[in-house]
């Protein structure tokens, strides 16, 4: 008998704290730098004249599952039919003997495992005395990113910039209202930035947003938006003089922020500085001083998901939550 567990969005949000994937997400960078992690390549589809992406992202972790996560992304679902940008599930396997074991909702997971992977990147390279966040794009992302960071610095104020302001002040309501934080809109992307220890960028941009004269030394920045190619959130200079950090060197160099850069030449592969899980794993050192610029460049890798899936697997076992269906 093959019984597969199937769990809602509402029933994984239940389940689990933010707090419970930040630390799957950075068990899975520890785990993707021991070699315990196979991965397959991302397969991207660009659906043509409907302005969709369709991503299937898989592999496995020792000790959790086997996974594959499948989801589309369409810009402009929310402006036209009312329904989220993206959508999508994750299944798990059994690693031991291939069984299907649960099928869960991908958006939440990928949603909150992204904003934990740049917590995780907060943690090691951002100055410890961060305060102050500057984000470019009140979408999930600038939300996203915002919760993880608040369970690992102690952040006390964001300035948000979108290009449309009414999400910028949906942005402003909803934050204020979940977090003791103080957030304010702003009317352009440098005055998001200005003070900033931290700097977010969350865009679907295919070309720089914030310019190199805008970032100041020490500045640590979560480079979110830019996850396949053509897309753009920085002025390449800036991914010059930083410390570049990556969660994959192979996928960011194909579909992250550093594309453009390594494309100009302005950065080579031996340049970058490290994969994060070398960091974690305490191969590498993270912020050597107060002074340099840190730049994490995510592209979200299938890890991620699989150790975060699977921990709201095994809590939906022990809580008894979601419906189980007999495949034979």
């Amino acid at each position: 008998m093959t019984e597969i567990l199937i769990l809602s969005a509402s029933e994984v949000k239940r389940l689990v704290s933010m707090r419970d994937i930040v630390d799957a997400v950075e068990e899975a960078f520890r785990a993707y730098g021991k070699g315990d992690a196979r991965l397959a390549p991302v397969v991207l589809t660009m659906v043509n004249g409907h302005e969709g992406e369709h991503e299937i992202k898989s592999g496995y972790v020792e000790g959790y599952s086997i996974g594959t996560k499948v989801v589309t992304f369409y810009s402009h679902n929310r402006e036209r039919y009312g329904l989220p940008a993206l959508s999508g599930i994750i299944v798990l396997n059994d690693l031991d003997d291939g069984r299907p074991l649960a099928v869960l909702d991908g958006a939440y997971i990928t949603a909150s495992r992204t904003g934990a992977a740049g917590a995780v990147a907060a943690k090691y390279l951002a100055r410890k005395d961060s305060r102050k966040v500057g984000v470019i794009g009140a979408g999930t992302q600038g939300r996203y990113q915002v919760a993880a960071l608040t369970e690992v610095l102690s952040i006390d104020s964001v300035k948000v910039y979108d290009a449309v302001p009414r999400s910028a002040a949906k942005y402003v309501e909803e934050m204020q209202g979940r977090y003791r934080l103080e957030v304010e809109k702003t009317e352009s992307p440098m005055q998001a930035l200005q003070g900033a220890d931290i700097i977010i960028t969350a865009t679907p941009s295919t070309q720089p947003i914030v310019h190199d004269g805008w970032v100041r030394e020490g500045v640590h920045i979560n480079a979110i938006g830019a996850d396949s190619p053509g897309k753009q959130e920085l002025d390449p200079a800036i991914v010059a003089r930083s410390k570049v950090v990556v969660d994959s060197a192979a996928q960011c160099i194909e579909r992250g922020e550093i594309q453009t850069a390594v494309r100009l030449g302005l950065l080579r592969r031996e340049q970058i500085y490290a994969e994060l899980s070398e960091i974690v794993l305490g191969h590498k050192t993270g912020r050597i001083d107060a002074r340099e610029i840190t730049l994490f460049d995510a592209t979200g890798i299938a890890v991620q998901d699989i150790t975060t899936a699977y921990t709201v697997y095994q809590l939906a076992k022990k809580e008894k939550m979601g419906v189980t269906i007999n495949m034979r």
